[in-house]
């Protein structure tokens, strides 16, 4: 698959468009990356584009998707985002 494949709105043959929608992924990205915590449990429960077939071999998470794949991958982002705090406090530091 070619890479338009896998960005939403993105289409073959459409330079100008993808272009245009590149530079507002990357002007919005911080917005993006704030809302992963909604759209990587939704792409990964709804298996969007195979990505829950891709990530199968991680715990909890099962090849067809789902609501429990789902919770499961926003337990694994909030464990990465929070994950060094929370040693930083165990820890002390």
């Amino acid at each position: 698959m070619a890479f338009v494949d896998y960005v939403p709105g993105m289409t073959r043959g459409a330079t100008g468009r993808n272009v245009s929608l590149g530079v507002a992924y990357v002007l919005l990205l911080p917005v993006l990356s704030t809302l992963a915590f909604l759209w990587a449990p939704w792409y990964v429960g709804t298996n969007y584009n195979g990505v829950a077939r891709e990530l199968a071999s991680a715990p909890g998470i099962s090849p067809e998707g789902g609501l429990r794949t789902a919770a499961v991958v926003f337990v694994y982002l909030i464990v990465i985002s929070l994950g060094p705090r929370i040693v930083g406090w165990a820890l002390g530091i």
